[in-house]
């Protein structure tokens, strides 16, 4: 059978553990191949890491690399991580003899052809990579050609052979998770991850999630969700944090999710956090989800003008989100609001009518994030387009020239704001401990990223969402 060499590149601290890897390698194991793990995340040098395992042996046919984020999705940083996916692709190529070098993971599903572009000699597999990359495992074992499998891409002499995105059923996800050092990853990241579901079917303009995992919902049966909880639990591992785009949609599988730990008793055994839509929270619900555990929700309430809202494409409005705030509160569970200010049609007005909203529902945290990142396959893509991908246009921010797939990253920020919103925002915002904008760079700031802050707190006992943490810190309370 195949040897399959899985690389984590995601080196961000705080550092996340890569379920996805986990989820691969069980797949694997299950049809036969021989899965390992080279983890980079933890590696002071990740080159001579490379080259230490290759040069050790067996050598492997197949390398796998994940990627987890194109770039740290904030519009006043705007640090793009391919730079660092390229040295690691080299370092592999110069060591790796034969073995065929794949590249996969969310990262990648979102702009295939602009990051293989930027990779000669890779491979890539768009969507889920459990049943895809054991196929291309099996297909080479029988000495059968590759490109054939689900979600498979790759360029030669100029054409592309593309199979259609890997969105399958996810009703058999392996949930041992034991091919990734998850108690290491809790130890120094402060919290795990758990999937219930893939995919989301919400017309968000700026949403790179049905880009990347499929415009439906791809439900994981609730017993499922809850083994792989447990399995967690086993591996010391009491804090998660749901990997879904919005946990509450659709409401009863979330319901049915709750249930099924609140009868295992996991609820008293776990603490969990959740991405939930505002529109969707009922009061049921969010007493389910307490009782189950979550103890922290981020509604993704993105704006508190209802033109806005509509713009954006979400399906609810200022009320509702006033509405989920209200209901968070009643089930004694803390509440994050995530704004996005700066998307097509948006001015100081609607800006002004979001603040005033966080201001009047007191969330226990706002996350403000100025600019949209710009996805390949979205509505804001097209708009963009249709305004002139150009650096004439003032409503574009990042590098415009030459990034034709957007791989390197490039933000929306409509220019009726002004060019001095950024900063009077954060210091208006800096005296209300409750208000986090990200890539501020200063102490207002959460962006994730290297954030020393957070490093520390998390190397001191400091478990949960970091959003959760970060807020602790500021209230005092670690």
């Amino acid at each position: 059978m195949a040897r399959v060499l899985l690389v984590n590149s995601n080196l961000m601290q705080p550092p996340i553990a890569p379920i996805g890897l986990d989820y691969v390698a069980g797949y694997l194991d299950a049809a036969g191949h021989q899965v390992e793990l080279l983890d980079l995340c933890f590696e002071a040098d990740p080159e001579a890491a490379i080259a230490a395992r290759l040069a050790r042996g067996p050598e492997p046919r197949i390398i796998a690399i994940t990627l987890r984020n194109t770039d740290d999705c904030y519009c006043g940083s705007r640090q793009s991580f391919l730079p660092q996916l390229r040295e690691i692709i080299h370092a592999l190529q110069a060591h790796a003899g034969e073995a065929l070098l794949v590249v996969g993971g969310v990262g990648f599903s979102l702009m295939p052809h602009a990051i293989l572009g930027e990779l000669p000699g890779c491979a890539g597999i768009v969507g889920d990579g459990e049943t895809a990359l054991a196929a291309i495992a099996s297909a080479l074992d029988r000495g059968e050609d590759a490109a054939a499998a689900p979600g498979f891409i790759a360029s030669a002499d100029g054409d592309w052979r593309a199979q259609p995105p890997a969105h399958g059923p996810v009703d058999d996800v392996p949930t041992a998770r034991s091919l990734v050092d998850n108690a290491r990853y809790f130890r120094q990241g402060g919290q795990g991850g758990i999937e219930t579901k893939r995919g989301c079917a919400g017309r968000c303009i700026y949403c790179a999630d049905p880009v990347a995992k499929g415009r439906r919902y791809r439900l994981r049966p609730p017993a499922q969700v809850a083994n792989e909880a447990e399995s967690l639990l086993a591996q010391g591992v009491d804090c998660l944090h749901t990997c879904d785009s919005e946990f509450n949609l659709p409401p009863d599988h979330a319901l049915a999710v709750c249930e099924e730990f609140i009868r295992r008793g996991l609820g008293d055994r776990l603490r969990w956090y959740a991405y939930c839509s505002p529109g969707a929270m009922t009061p049921e619900l969010a007493q389910a989800m307490r009782r189950a555990g979550c103890v922290g929700i981020n509604f993704g309430a993105d704006s508190g003008s209802d033109a806005m809202l509509g713009r954006l494409g979400r399906d609810y409005t200022a009320a509702d989100v006033r509405r989920a705030r209200e209901l968070g509160r009643a089930a004694s569970v803390t509440v994050m609001c995530d704004l996005l200010l700066g998307g097509p049609g948006e001015t100081r007005e609607t800006a002004a009518e979001t603040i005033c909203l966080m201001r009047e529902i007191q969330p226990d945290a706002v996350g403000v994030a100025i600019g949209l990142r710009i996805y390949p396959g979205t509505e804001l893509a097209r708009i963009a387009a249709a305004e002139g991908f150009t650096p004439d246009n003032p409503n574009l921010v990042g590098q415009v020239d030459d990034n034709p797939g957007f791989a390197h990253p490039v933000f929306y920020l409509s220019a009726a704001l002004g060019g001095d919103y950024t900063r009077a925002l954060h210091d208006e915002l800096r005296d209300d401990p409750r208000f986090f904008v990200g890539g501020s760079g200063d102490e207002t700031d959460y962006n994730y990223n290297a954030n020393e802050l957070l490093v520390a707190a998390i190397a001191a006992g400091a478990r949960g969402a970091y959003w959760d943490i970060l807020r602790r810190i500021r209230l005092g309370d670690r």
